[in-house]
């Protein structure tokens, strides 16, 4: 059966056959029964309210895009009766994906025609059996009044159109080749069935009211399909954020996994696509060498492409990798930077529209590039190069990882074929036995030696990387590397950005009264205070003994200076009594911001200058 899927054009074919089946049939009804359509200009005008509710449709989390197209299918029935309901739907459906702001445009016409055979054709066969039962049993066309006969056969009516409306959606959705149980999601079905309700309620005023005061419904219809669109928008761009952290907090996770290389590269791959909708994945880490780039990872539609390697000079990637900077192509046909002219393209494959391509960087040093293309134009935005970014740079600490176990594994590796060769020696010259077995024992220690001294610099590096042993908090190692690349992005997109240096007051008089091991519990309270203080996206290190730098992105310095004194009120506030009865911990801040100047080195010493005035002018306060 996946080999049906393989067939070029198969979807196209079935939503053609699909479509031509379903007009046939209605044709042939409307012939038989001699449809005749009474009011032209309510025809008209339900087909031009169907393709209005599909226009101010919203986007579903996980799912792709949804609307209250449900409430003019039903509502049709109801109103003109089956025929008329079909020939209004297919109608509507035919012409939508078409539009300028259709969903559908910028997908390329294959899409949209597959989009619109596709919906015109299942539509016709949903409104033709659904409507057919409502009149087969008893329903009322028009339905003037609900009576619970009436309301019983439309709830299960309901039910049933949902379920033939999932069977459909997964067989192209299928052909298409994409996940075929995303169609059987809860949100989706919901707001079906949410929408029959509204149907038979627009039925009713229809039939009922004057034409102006149906219009008049119809306005308010839209403006509220206009507020719960812009929810909609709202909540898919808070999921797209929690799929971000997820998938960075899923690579960072591999820092201390160990990871194979390759294991890890796949990991990336998986990642990147629930973070970004792509055609093409690439993956390529710098040999510096050999001064080329070494493609490790190479996905589009036809598969894994084969790894291969390319001289530093020659593409997007090379252009990226020697300028530490990303690449962003939004629309090829209207681009005039000199990315289209160093793009190299690759196979028969259709011409890249939209391309990110990002520097994978760690410690200041570029270990590759991340890339993601589509054939279709702006597909990307730079919400979406920001997000890769921050995904990188956690790819980055990730790779540098992996690149070292697979150096110590090698190292290994190396010294037990030594030992074997000098081991094969010792059978071979029994003469030199004596000799031979001093030598080997020798290897042996300094296999043992050597191996102990990996296996401690290894633990040693991750725990120096990123984190500080008492605290939790990063450490300044970290730090220093992260507020260069912060400040960095701040100055290149014109953002606020501020720091804050922190210092525990009369913190030596805590360990000379209560002991240091009391002043180490104080200092992880402290730490704990400061997490829960700050947002997540705030950065928090502990920066020295009792100092403490909090980076605060995307702030003003009127903001960073209010988050600031909340947290000077709760320490000075906090119930130190729980750690040494009797103990009272103050904290001063020092605040630095930009713009004007996006300096590391200015603004922190602009904060410790603050932070210094703060402990001139008697601490437990807040100077900026």
């Amino acid at each position: 059966m996946s080999s049906i899927r393989n067939i070029p054009h198969i979807s196209l074919a079935y939503a053609g056959l699909l479509a031509a089946a379903g007009l046939a049939v209605l044709i042939s009804l409307s012939l038989r029964l001699n449809l005749h359509i009474a009011d032209v200009p309510a025809f008209v005008g339900f087909i031009i309210f169907g393709i209005v509710v599909v226009v101010f449709g919203f986007p579903a989390p996980h799912v792709g895009y949804v609307s209250l197209d449900r409430v003019v299918q039903f509502a049709s029935i109801l109103i003109f009766g089956t025929l008329q309901a079909a020939w209004i739907v297919a109608i509507a459906s035919l012409i939508w994906p078409f539009l300028p702001w259709g969903t559908a445009r910028g997908r390329g016409m294959r899409f949209m025609a597959v989009r619109a055979l596709h919906n015109s054709g299942m539509l016709i066969f949903i409104i033709l059996i659904t409507g057919g039962l409502y009149q087969f049993f008893g329903g009322d066309v028009p339905l003037m009044q609900l009576n619970l006969h009436d309301v019983l056969l439309i709830v299960i009516l309901a039910l049933f159109m949902q379920g033939l409306n999932i069977l459909f959606m997964a067989v192209i959705v299928w052909l298409e080749k994409y996940d075929w149980r995303r169609v059987f999601g809860l949100y989706p079905a919901a707001v079906d069935l949410a929408a029959m309700p509204l149907a038979v309620f627009t039925a009713l005023v229809y039939d009922q009211l004057e034409t102006s005061s149906f219009v008049l419904f119809l306005v308010v219809l839209v403006l509220i399909m206009l507020i719960v669109r812009s929810f909609a928008d709202t909540r898919k761009a808070l999921e797209v954020k929690l799929d971000e952290l997820v998938a960075v907090n899923r690579v960072g996770k591999a820092v201390s996994s160990l990871l194979a290389l390759d294991e890890l590269l796949e990991l990336i791959f998986r990642e990147s696509r629930s973070l970004v909708e792509f055609d093409i994945f690439m993956l390529a880490l710098y040999d510096e060498n050999a001064r080329e780039i070494d493609i490790h990872l190479h996905h589009n539609p036809q598969g894994r492409q084969p790894r291969r390697r390319q001289s530093l000079g020659v593409g997007i990637m090379g252009w990226v990798i020697v300028h530490n900077k990303p690449a962003f192509i939004r629309d090829w046909e209207h681009d005039d930077s000199e990315f289209k002219h160093i793009m190299v393209h690759i196979g028969d494959t259709p011409q890249t529209q939209s391309l990110i391509a990002v520097p994978m960087t760690y410690r200041d040093r570029v270990l590759g590039v991340l890339s993601v293309q589509s054939y279709t134009a702006n597909a990307f935005s730079e919400s979406h190069v920001n997000m890769l970014m921050t995904f990188a740079s956690q790819a980055a600490i990730a790779i540098a990882n992996a690149r070292l176990v697979e150096e110590l594994e090698h190292n290994r590796n190396v010294l037990e074929e030594r030992v074997s060769e000098r081991t094969r020696d010792l059978a071979l010259q029994k003469d030199a036995l004596h000799a031979l077995t001093e030598s080997l024992q020798g290897a042996n220690r300094e296999k043992e030696t050597l191996l102990l001294k990996l296996r401690q610099q290894t633990t040693e590096l991750e725990r120096q990387t990123r984190e500080d042993g008492l605290t939790g908090l990063y450490n300044r190692r970290f730090i220093d590397a992260r507020l260069d690349i912060e400040v960095k992005r701040a100055e290149r997109y014109q953002r606020d950005f501020a720091l804050a240096m922190a210092d525990i007051d009369r913190f030596k008089g805590v360990n000379d009264r209560y002991s240091h091991m009391v002043g180490d519990d104080a200092l992880r309270a402290m730490a704990d205070i400061l997490r829960t203080q700050c947002r997540s996206i705030d950065i928090i290190a502990r920066y020295g003994g009792e100092e403490f730098l909090l980076c605060f992105p995307e702030t003003t310095r009127e903001n960073a200076i209010i988050v600031c004194e909340k947290i000077r009120r709760y320490v000075e506030h906090f119930d130190w009594d729980r750690i040494q009865p009797g103990m009272r911990v103050t904290i001063s801040f020092g605040v630095a911001a930009a713009p004007p100047d996006y300096d590391v080195d200015k603004l922190i010493a602009a904060a410790d200058e603050k932070l210094y005035e703060a402990k001139r002018s008697g601490r437990n306060r807040v100077c900026v």
